[in-house]
């Protein structure tokens, strides 16, 4: 370079050649990334076995079969004996179906302990719930006053 910042002709040369030899590899591996698509294969998905046509009726699927549950049911009905309440317990361990059976019995309790009481009842025990409780909006008072 001289004085005034020009750069001499030797100098031009070598950024010519840096700007080509930059082109060069931009290019490089333009190439390189299209050629990483080369091996996709196109079309559409292949099923192995019997090719299905969705014109005729495309998949079918399979009903299930629940005969043996209705004889057992139509049969109980002939006779015109009721349903054993326990039967449901059957395929349990002892342990569940004690769980099961006292949270029956709490259920109902529960179901005739909201069963008697009114409408004016259950909202004087809401209202006196919500009284109870610590009202966590307030701010409290801070310094004297």
């Amino acid at each position: 370079m001289d004085s005034r910042g020009n750069r001499s002709p030797s100098q031009q040369q070598d950024d010519g050649a840096t700007s080509l030899r930059h082109d060069d590899r931009a290019l490089f591996l333009f190439y390189i990334k299209m050629l990483e698509y080369q091996n996709v294969v196109g079309g559409r998905l292949k099923l192995k076995g019997k090719a299905l046509d969705v014109k005729d009726g495309g998949v079918m699927k399979k009903k299930k079969k629940y005969q043996r549950e209705e004889s057992s049911q139509t049969e109980s009905d002939k006779n015109g004996d009721e349903r054993n309440p326990h039967s449901d317990y059957d395929h349990l361990t002892p342990a569940e179906r004690r769980y099961m059976e006292q949270k029956q019995k709490i259920d109902m309790k529960k179901m005739v302990k909201v069963a008697n009481k009114s409408y004016k009842d259950r909202m004087q025990d809401f209202n006196q719930y919500l009284a109870n409780l610590s009202e966590h909006y307030d701010i409290p008072k801070v310094g004297p006053g």
